[in-house]
């Protein structure tokens, strides 16, 4: 059950809000910095690494219980998933609109919920299944691919849709790392997680630069910052977005993460003055509407669940006062 602020009701929302634009403006930095995306990848997760010592000394967790048996093998492989994951989502945020990119990973849920039903055997409803086609339709819509929609733009259309299939390839390892968190359960600290994903996301885009021989230094200059501010926006967007899953639904936090494609938007057309298609704002309407048609249906569920949990309760007590005779059978 999730922690309710008595004072202010609403600021598990707040917070929803402030990771939403803190990630958006941290994808807006990305694409500012013009430098390799493994670069960017790297600094990132090695700026995490030095944020997330303090609170790791201060709660004296053992990180050691992470790498036992069967869960390393889980950490490893959301480490390994959520690293491929961020190369492909930042490779996208430099190469595409910011909002389209944003419509694409936001595809993640869905995509979990097939891939739970499959290896985890969790229950699909109807409607989430109908939520994925939407959903992916709105996907095809902002990727364009040219078998579909033919070739006008040339090789642009192609090179878009090239890049919209890497922004879709980060959206499934994204939800294969979103699949090893549902196994490994409440069994493993968060922080243990977030830092292990950022020791393997720091390592692997340097080995693969320096293997390649193309291992890119920052020039001096004011962009070096942008490198700073996208690592600072990401670790404080990631404790804004667990402090407001913590005090709100799960669900409602996942609707509100949809505000990520409309400030990717807006951000796209005041920092870099690009003009939109009305296919990919068509787009990204559909998969904004699937995730809030079912993050509002599972909220309502809950509600009802509550509700009937506490008249149930309330009427057992009643008949406990009334007739003692019952409180001795239920005994």
């Amino acid at each position: 059950m999730n922690v309710q602020n008595k004072k202010n009701p609403y600021l598990g929302i707040l917070l929803g809000l402030t990771a939403s634009f803190l990630f958006s403006v941290m994808s807006a930095c990305v694409k500012l910095t013009s430098y390799d995306f493994l670069l960017v990848v790297a600094i990132r997760s090695a700026i995490q690494i030095s944020l997330l010592h303090p609170p790791m000394i201060y709660q004296k967790l053992d990180f050691k219980s992470s790498f036992r048996r069967p869960h390393v093998y889980y950490v490893l492989g959301r480490a390994i998933a959520e690293t491929a994951s961020a190369c492909c989502q930042f490779y996208a945020y430099q190469n595409m609109n910011i909002g389209d990119a944003s419509a694409i990973v936001y595809s993640s849920p869905f995509i979990t919920g097939i891939l739970a039903a499959i290896f985890l055997k969790e229950r699909l409803t109807i409607l989430n299944l109908l939520a994925t086609f939407v959903s992916f339709g709105g996907v095809i819509l902002v990727s364009r691919p040219p078998f579909i929609f033919g070739s006008q733009d040339g090789d642009a259309g192609v090179t878009r849709f090239a890049v919209a299939g890497i922004a879709f390839c980060g959206t499934l390892c994204n939800s294969v790392g979103i699949l090893c968190v549902r196994k490994i359960g409440n069994d493993v600290n968060g922080y243990s997680l977030l830092y292990y994903f950022s020791i393997v996301s720091c390592i692997v885009p340097l080995t693969i630069n320096g293997i390649t021989g193309s291992f890119p230094m920052p020039p001096c200059g004011a962009r070096r910052w942008l490198l700073v501010a996208v690592g600072l926006l990401g670790f404080f967007g990631q404790l804004s977005f667990v402090k407001a899953i913590q005090l709100e639904e799960a669900m409602l936090i996942a609707v509100i993460r949809t505000v990520d494609v409309l400030f990717g938007y807006i951000l796209e057309i005041t920092i870099f003055g690009s003009a939109l298609s009305l296919l990919s704002v068509l787009g990204a309407l559909l998969v904004i509407s699937a995730a809030t048609t079912v993050g509002l249906n599972k909220i309502g569920c809950t509600l009802k669940i509550c509700k009937r949990s506490q008249s149930t309760s309330k009427s057992t007590n009643e008949e406990s006062a009334v007739n003692p005779q019952y409180r001795e059978t239920q005994i």
